[in-house]
């Protein structure tokens, strides 16, 4: 990630605004782009004068909530179908990704809002929203919401630590990596418990 982000913050001291629109949007949408990590550099150059504060939030805003929506609708029109067809039919048409697909409708709010804060954990949960058809007011809902948070968070974290944010963002690095190791051994907990239900 180190290395990524290295070779992004040329480009977001040259192309200024449009950078971090389009890091943004394509963290969002697509590609697991650092953006926390970004926004948190471009926190850091605007409490020195480089950025003006008002539309590097609303940029990353706007360009958070419309790559997430791209990407739910694309996962929503699409998703099933490619995933078919690269070997997932299967694990699509099972019995447990059925479960996962109804216990996530009911309350997918928390999970949409809390996905906001890591890069790999928002592209998964838009697949599975858009995949799972999952109701788009509650989805934007709490994806707005969540983008809102995650943004000014870690916008604030770079512009009130400015000569601090890389040694703050490597331990919020590590911080993130135990909090998905964690929630992986969750999902599997309940994964087997749902499984040894049904045979039981």
């Amino acid at each position: 990630m180190d290395f990524i982000i290295q070779n992004l913050i040329p480009y977001l001291v040259l192309y200024k605004y449009v950078a971090i629109f389009f890091i943004a949007f394509v963290a969002a949408f697509i590609v697991p782009i650092p953006s926390g990590s970004i926004l948190m550099a471009a926190g850091a150059y605007t409490s020195i004068g480089y950025f003006n504060i008002y539309l590097v939030i609303f940029l990353s805003i706007v360009g958070n909530i419309l790559g997430d929506n791209f990407g739910y609708f694309m996962a929503r029109r699409y998703g099933r179908e490619v995933l078919s067809r690269i070997g997932f039919r299967s694990v699509l048409n099972s019995n447990n990704f059925n479960e996962i697909e109804n216990k996530f409708n009911k309350h997918p709010g928390f999970i949409i809002f809390i996905s906001r804060f890591e890069v790999l954990s928002t592209l998964s949960v838009n697949l599975l929203s858009g995949i799972s058809k999952t109701n788009y007011k509650k989805y934007l809902l709490h994806e707005s919401i969540g983008t809102l948070v995650q943004v000014l968070m870690y916008f604030f974290i770079g512009y009130l630590f400015a000569d601090k944010w890389e040694s703050i963002n490597t331990m919020i690095g590590r911080m993130t990596l135990v909090g998905v190791f964690v929630f992986l051994l969750i999902i599997i907990f309940f994964a087997k418990k749902t499984i040894n239900n049904r045979f039981t």
